[in-house]
């Protein structure tokens, strides 16, 4: 299987995003919200996303005792596309009454426009993620959802968001779990023209994001395992598309944790010490 993760990340180019949007090459120029929010099953994944995304940043607010700090919480979303997760980080603020801000990057301008002109985002810039303009230490809390199998350099962008977390700072790292027989069984025997269009560098399965992640100097403190992952295409949406058909992934991704749909790694920040002579 190793030998054929390699060839998936030889197949795989990398593209300028700003000569994409130029070509008009869909995947770079479609609204994600029209294509993605607006429908049924991949919202469904999206709100799901979303509710363990809430969990978890809740979880970390009680730790810092956010609430009685006249300083709000920094939170950015690297990778923001057209600014869904964003939609989705605001909602839970409002709920739960969160002082916090939102911030966004991404390399893909058409996107940033379009994610700047969200109301409740403090600021989103267009930068690539190895090379974010913001000081060390900058945020609270770091959002980077399917994203990185994109990258290439993807240690240099994990280095870079650790950078520019504080040191108790948390990661959410959202990716596909592509690493796994169902996924080279799609890719590979049921259709293998994916290994022809896919922009995927990155095919993680859970041993070689943690090892990743371990190598930056992130503490995982909590791998979450959801859906699961359905060979075809074709056959993901049509079952996605119903309650019952999403009830029934869910099921058997409980029962089979190794193939499941994607991966959320919740990640702390390691404080390096410093010896003082």
């Amino acid at each position: 299987m190793h030998n054929c993760l390699r060839r998936q990340r030889e197949v795989a180019k990398d593209h300028d995003p700003q000569d994409q949007v130029s070509t008009g090459n869909a995947w770079y120029t479609d609204d994600q919200f029209e294509k993605q929010y607006s429908r049924p099953g991949p919202r469904a994944v999206i709100e799901n996303r979303w509710r363990i995304f809430e969990t978890e940043i809740a979880e970390y607010l009680s730790h810092i005792d956010s609430q009685n700090s006249p300083e709000p919480v920094r939170i950015l979303d690297a990778g923001c596309g057209d600014g869904i997760n964003l939609l989705g980080l605001n909602n839970m603020i409002q709920a739960k009454r969160w002082n916090m801000r939102i911030y966004g990057a991404d390399y893909n301008a058409l996107r940033v426009d379009r994610a700047s002109k969200l109301p409740f985002v403090a600021e989103v810039k267009v930068s690539p993620l190895d090379s974010l303009p913001y000081p060390d230490g900058h945020f609270h809390v770091v959002l980077c959802n399917q994203v990185l199998e994109h990258i290439r350099q993807d240690r240099n962008v994990l280095m870079e968001l650790k950078r520019v977390l504080r040191p108790r700072g948390m990661l959410i790292l959202g990716v596909p779990n592509e690493g796994c027989a169902l996924a080279w069984l799609r890719n590979h025997v049921l259709q293998r023209s994916i290994l022809q269009t896919t922009d995927h560098v990155n095919f993680y399965r859970k041993e070689n994001l943690l090892g990743l992640l371990d190598s930056v100097g992130f503490a995982v403190n909590k791998l979450v395992r959801v859906g699961f992952f359905t060979p075809h295409l074709t056959i993901h949406y049509a079952i996605s598309y119903f309650a019952i058909g999403r009830w029934l992934m869910k099921t058997i991704g409980k029962n089979f944790p190794s193939q499941c749909a994607e991966l959320i790694a919740i990640a702390a920040k390691i404080k390096v010490a410093v010896d003082v002579d």
